[in-house]
């Protein structure tokens, strides 16, 4: 028994069985199964995935210390032994000639290889039958003892746990691939998308300098910040990896710096920033990117004028529990929120605010004072 106990304990320890290297964990459960149970042949067999065949994964025998693999098992020339073993926790055979589950095995198994006694104990995984596993005395009948059979089944549990394994880790590389090819499609969709943009701001750049009055010029400006405010999410995307999400206050930062590079070069606009770096979903960063720009475009435009001797320009970014808190605040005159010409820009504030489930406020009595609030999650 204490032989039983030592083999068990040491191919529990195997590191090919942790690994899921079935084929070196074989060798290492038939060579010690053979030794402690003392018999010549040991062999597994896996079924086939539709269950009609069962194959030889690994046979071997110790009296010249030869591996081999034997001829596949048919179900349909096997039909009732078959049976027998999706019946059984294991089959015992001390007399393997003149069992009645073994008569199909006589004379294509079990007379050419001269066995006399053997076991059988099926191995599962999931419930589900997966293969058997044998050890067979050759020449010599055996009456097989308690504890060989408690020895056996548990050197089948050991092989079915080695193969559970293997699956598990053959399922995790094939996960990994495919994680890893939609990782590199999803990075060639951002920086293709980064370069149509890019094209798309190039196209509105050669149109403006071909137009014949400043509205038009204007108009096409403010279409290419639009374009642009949205190119910078996708830049930020490509250049982190991260498909999801973006750092939001390091793309107001850089949405700043772009936009004071188009219009306040020579205003010289004093910056209040206090800006945290918070992850925001690109669901909602580019509907928020684009409020942003038409906030900072209108204060660079209408705040600062040539009677705005300071001009002064707050922004906030803060995360107060499950919800981002955007606040803009620029030292100019003001407007009258129910003014015509102000409508359109309001009206598309407050559609983009809707898209992701935000309140705005505005307060025009000292400058404008716009808050933007919206959940994160």
């Amino acid at each position: 028994m204490l032989n039983f106990l030592d083999t068990i304990e040491e191919l529990s320890k195997s590191v090919n069985l942790h690994e899921g290297k079935i084929n070196k964990f074989t060798r290492e459960i038939l060579i010690n199964s053979s030794k402690a149970l003392d018999c010549d042949r040991c062999n597994a067999w896996l079924f086939e995935q539709d269950q009609t065949q069962l194959v030889s994964l690994l046979s071997y025998t110790a009296s010249n210390d030869l591996f081999s693999n034997e001829n596949s098992l048919d179900k349909n020339k096997l039909p009732n032994y078959f049976k027998f073993l999706k019946k059984n926790e294991l089959i015992v055979s001390d007399n393997a000639g003149k069992e009645p589950m073994n008569i199909e095995l006589l004379d294509g198994y079990l007379i050419p290889n001269k066995i006399t006694s053997m076991i059988d104990v099926p191995l599962r995984s999931e419930g589900k039958m997966i293969g058997v596993i044998c050890f067979e005395h050759v020449n010599k009948k055996h009456s097989w003892s308690y504890d060989e059979q408690k020895f056996t089944q548990s050197v089948a549990q050991l092989l079915s746990l080695a193969l559970e394994t293997k699956q598990k880790r053959e399922y995790r590389q094939e996960l990994e691939k495919i994680i890893s090819q939609k990782e590199v499609l999803i990075s060639e969709i951002n920086h293709r998308v980064k370069n149509n943009m890019s094209v798309i701001i190039s196209l509105l750049n050669l149109q403006k300098q071909k137009t014949k009055d400043v509205f038009h010029s204007e108009l096409l400006e403010d279409v290419k910040d639009k374009v642009y405010s949205m190119s910078m999410i996708q830049e930020q995307l490509h250049a982190n990896g991260d498909v999801d999400s973006i750092n939001f206050g390091g793309y107001l930062e850089a949405l700043i710096t772009n936009l004071n590079g188009s219009y306040g070069e020579e205003m010289h606009v004093r910056f209040d920033l206090d800006i945290e770096k918070i992850g925001v979903d690109v669901s909602k960063a580019i509907p928020c990117g684009l409020i942003a720009n038409e906030i900072l475009t209108n204060s660079f435009k209408h705040a600062f004028n040539d009677q705005n001797q300071s001009p002064k320009l707050g922004i906030s970014l803060k995360k107060s529990n499950d919800a981002v808190d955007l606040v803009f605040h620029d030292n100019g005159p003001g407007f009258n929120l129910n003014a015509t010409q102000v409508g359109m820009g309001l009206e598309l504030i407050k559609d983009l605010s809707e898209q992701i489930d935000g309140s705005i406020t505005f307060n025009v009595e000292n400058g404008v004072l716009i808050k933007l609030q919206f959940p994160i999650s």
